[in-house]
């Protein structure tokens, strides 16, 4: 029974498939009509224009403009103290007089040492004045005539040594009253009435009024971008929804090889007075800034094997679109967007859905236009 199947089962399956390769001739000699392209539904979103910034980030600290120190020229005893902590203060405004009464007496002493010199000068000059005359005529020897001649001028180089005394003296007296080198605000009073300080010693710490620095640094792969004259936007803890203007005006000109960060720094106007000199800061430095870049919402943007596009509609199409992405380091108005570079501008609508089966040409039929843009997550495989 067994054999008898085998007889005859296989000349009917080659019977069936010479039929069928004959069925497959018969096909494609008629020509049969290929099959309908399918249409992919999608959905829409608008490409849109919108602000894009770049920035670098900085951390460091708020620095007065100008500060100062401000010491005493003389030793002595705080006899007045004229200005404290928080003081506003003008150059040239006296901060604190040291006992002068020393140096009182010192410059009257000068003066009068000066005052004698003067009338020996006039002494000496009517006298040698006296011996040219005789000398002329023969009246006196050459010799008291150069004697006059030398007292005259010991008499000038002693009057001005008491005319440098008494400027010394009047220097001191003046040394005894504490001026402000600076305008600008008391930070730290060192000292109280009463207390003896020695020459050069500290009274006063003065900080500039207005425009503070930010000095900070930034990592050494941002370096390339950093240049003076960038804007700097600087944020405080003690301000959190602030942001403070300020330009980029020094840069180290190297790298600190310890800490592979650049330093640089920025002035703020800080016309109000609200950044404080020793304030932690951030800054964000604009390293680009477009008035309009382009933007894709996330959902449109597809990636596939390192190769990034879009597909723009176009009546019932879609057109592939090689596109760049740019980072972006800085908010620009448009959350769930994502700035690109390519064959694509502002207005355009493009595919946000059923992106992995759309190709170059594919006919589509649009569901929906998503006007806000779908902003999810970028499609990839």
């Amino acid at each position: 029974m067994r054999g008898f199947r085998d007889i005859h089962f296989y000349p009917f399956v080659v019977a069936v498939v010479i039929s069928s390769v004959g069925c497959s001739g018969d096909v494609e000699k008629k020509g049969a009509a290929p099959a309908t392209e399918r249409v992919m539904q999608v959905k829409t979103a608008s490409i849109e224009a919108h602000r894009s910034e770049r920035s670098v980030q900085a951390i460091g600290s708020i620095y007065p403009f100008d500060e100062a120190t401000v010491s005493s020229e003389t030793a002595g005893t705080v006899d007045k103290m004229l200005a404290d902590l928080g003081d506003v203060v003008e150059d040239g405004d006296v901060l604190a007089v040291l006992d002068d009464r020393e140096a009182r007496l010192n410059l009257a002493e000068a003066e009068a040492a000066r005052n004698t010199a003067i009338k020996t000068v006039e002494k000496e000059e009517a006298s040698l004045k006296r011996y040219e005359q005789l000398f002329k005529i023969g009246m006196t020897s050459e010799r008291e005539h150069d004697v006059a001649i030398a007292s005259a001028s010991e008499a000038q180089a002693r009057l001005k040594q008491t005319e440098a005394r008494a400027q010394l003296m009047k220097k001191r007296l003046h040394d005894t009253m504490i001026a402000a080198p600076i305008s600008g605000v008391i930070r730290k009073r060192h000292v109280s009435k009463g207390e003896s300080v020695r020459d050069k010693a500290i009274l006063f710490t003065i900080v500039s009024k207005g425009r503070v620095k930010f000095r900070g640094t930034v990592a050494e792969k941002a370096a390339p971008d950093i240049k003076k004259g960038l804007r700097v936007r600087i944020t405080v803890d003690a301000f959190k929804d602030r942001r403070f203007g300020a330009t980029l005006e020094r840069v180290s000109p190297s790298v600190d090889i310890d800490t592979r960060t650049l330093e640089v720094e920025a002035i703020s106007p800080n016309e109000d007075g609200s950044l404080k000199p020793g304030y932690f800061a951030k800054a964000a430095i604009i390293t680009d800034d477009k008035a309009s870049a382009v933007f894709a919402p996330e959902a449109a943007v597809y990636s596939s094997a390192g190769v990034v596009k879009v597909f723009v509609i176009r009546g019932a199409v879609a057109q592939e679109k090689l596109v760049k992405i740019i980072p972006r380091q800085a908010a620009s108005g448009a959350p769930g967007m994502i700035e690109i570079i390519g064959d694509v501008k502002a207005g355009e609508t493009v595919a946000i859905s059923n992106l992995s089966n759309l190709y170059d040409g594919a006919p589509v039929s649009v569901e929906k236009k998503v006007e806000d843009g779908s902003r999810s997550t970028l499609n990839r495989l």
